[in-house]
């Protein structure tokens, strides 16, 4: 794998034999010997991927691009395979891709993808080692040339996925910021711009010191903020929040349903309702008395009164007739309804008889010769 290239030409010429006296021939002569002799290391050779291999996990085919003829010194059946140097972290070149492989104990190894086209989705310079021009990449990658790089800060870390999403662990401010994004959508000076609102589903991690707009609100500070279409969270056994306090909006006159999916739903009770309308009750049969007192003691201030009541009746009627008193906006599950059991029933299958097939004993039949016009040899031919 490891070579050392010669710099320059071996320039030696035939010598007759006889001890060299100094002089301006010797002198030169061994300056080109010296010359001659110095070559470059290379210990990382480029190596073209031909095939993804479906014999050992992330290993690849292909040949070496300096000396095409080279061994490979791989694994799999054929020794052919070469495997990705590192088993924790494995970038899957495309077929036409350039990756730089090194040699351990005998043994090639592939460490990365060089990038030969400065390109997040595809870096592949089909034929360079002189195999058949490339019709595709692989089985089933399709290229997409509109895939972008992903802005990103001096020190920044990012990870550009060849799919429109990657990671980047980032700064705003020298404050610490990781971003996770798929399907960017914002493009600033030809670069994917993550925008937390715009972009189909991200998860940004801040730290103190950092902002970000969400819902075109300023956002600061420590904070982890998820956004997408739809989010689904699903514990096994629990799902514990906790904070001094919890909100859960639903704008859009949504629906906030608590409890078991399955069983149905019932209104919750709005309180500041409910207040009122118990209030209402507890002083309605005062009133009453009042109205009466004075109907007889003050018929003036009897009218004021009992406007007063005939109000208040009408709004404890429509408490009840419109269920006003109901908040349907946040449904919660049923405590009454209980999942049936389902239970099987015990088939009582009667037995199958046990038939025993009679032998048949067919008689020998002799049957006449039949003439199909062609010789046994054309028989023989045409079956």
């Amino acid at each position: 794998m490891a070579y050392h290239k010669q710099l320059f030409p071996d320039k030696r010429t035939k010598r007759d034999g006889n001890l060299a006296k100094y002089n301006a021939d010797l002198d030169k002569y061994v300056s080109d010997r010296i010359q001659s002799a110095q070559t470059e290391f290379h210990e990382i050779e480029a190596f073209e991927v031909t095939e993804i291999s479906k014999e050992v996990y992330g290993g690849v085919k292909g040949v070496f691009i300096d000396e095409d003829s080279q061994t490979v010194k791989g694994f799999g059946q054929n020794e052919d395979i070469v495997l990705c140097l590192k088993p924790n972290f494995t970038q899957i070149p495309l077929v036409g891709e350039h990756v730089a492989v090194i040699e351990f104990n005998n043994k090639h190894y592939y460490t990365d993808i060089i990038n030969r086209q400065n390109s997040p989705n595809e870096n592949a310079l089909a034929g360079t080692s002189g195999y058949d021009e490339l019709k595709k990449y692989g089985d089933t990658f399709q290229r997409d040339k509109s895939i972008k790089h992903i802005d990103i800060n001096e020190g920044d870390i990012v990870f550009n996925s060849r799919f429109n999403g990657g990671i980047v662990l980032g700064s705003d401010d020298n404050k610490a910021v990781t971003k996770i994004v798929v399907g960017h959508k914002k493009v600033k000076n030809n670069l994917y711009s993550q925008n937390i609102d715009f972009d189909d589903s991200s998860i940004y991690l801040m730290s103190e010191g950092t902002a970000t707009n969400l819902n075109g609100q300023r956002v600061e500070g420590k904070k982890v903020l998820i956004k997408s279409d739809d989010i689904f969270i699903t514990g096994r056994k629990n799902i514990f929040l906790e904070a001094d306090e919890v909100f859960i909006n639903a704008k859009k006159v949504g629906t906030i349903k608590m409890g078991d999916p399955r069983a149905p739903m019932v209104p919750t009770i709005r309180g500041d309702v409910m207040l009122k309308f118990q209030s209402d009750i507890l002083t309605l049969f005062s009133d009453i008395q009042q109205v009466l007192v004075l109907l007889i003691a003050n018929p003036a201030v009897f009218v004021a009164k009992a406007k007063a009541l005939v109000d208040k009746i009408v709004r404890l009627t429509e408490v009840i007739t419109k269920q006003t008193f109901l908040n349907k906006q946040v449904m919660t599950a049923n405590p009454d309804f209980k999942l049936p059991k389902l239970e099987i029933p015990d088939l009582d299958l009667p037995d199958v008889p046990n038939i025993k097939v009679p032998n048949l004993d067919l008689p020998d039949l002799d049957l006449p010769d039949v003439d199909l016009g062609i010789s046994k040899e054309d028989l023989e031919d045409i079956t």
